[in-house]
């Protein structure tokens, strides 16, 4: 929770938001999510990176990668100026 208050009250300017979002991360996510990366990088296909991080990684890595996707179409969205009598 800590995390996610200090990733808020940040500037974002001068930050990457793809930075932004993998901060939200657990450690044990960002090495599912480089397992990951790694495998398609190199070129295997979406059923061998499946075959080799085995279906329970695969699933997870699918969901940090959401995720992640979520988190940037946040970061990306634009501000909404405050109501009036509302701060």
């Amino acid at each position: 929770m800590e995390r996610r208050v200090t990733i808020l009250e940040r500037p974002r300017c001068g930050i990457e938001p793809l930075v932004l979002a993998m901060e939200t991360l657990a450690d044990t996510e960002i090495g599912i999510l480089q397992e990951y990366m790694s495998l398609l990088n190199a070129g295997f296909s979406l059923d061998e990176v499946s075959d080799m991080m085995g279906e329970e990684s695969y699933q997870q890595a699918i969901g940090i990668v959401a995720k992640v996707d979520q988190e940037l179409t946040c970061l990306a969205a634009p501000e909404r100026p405050n109501r009036r009598g509302y701060s």
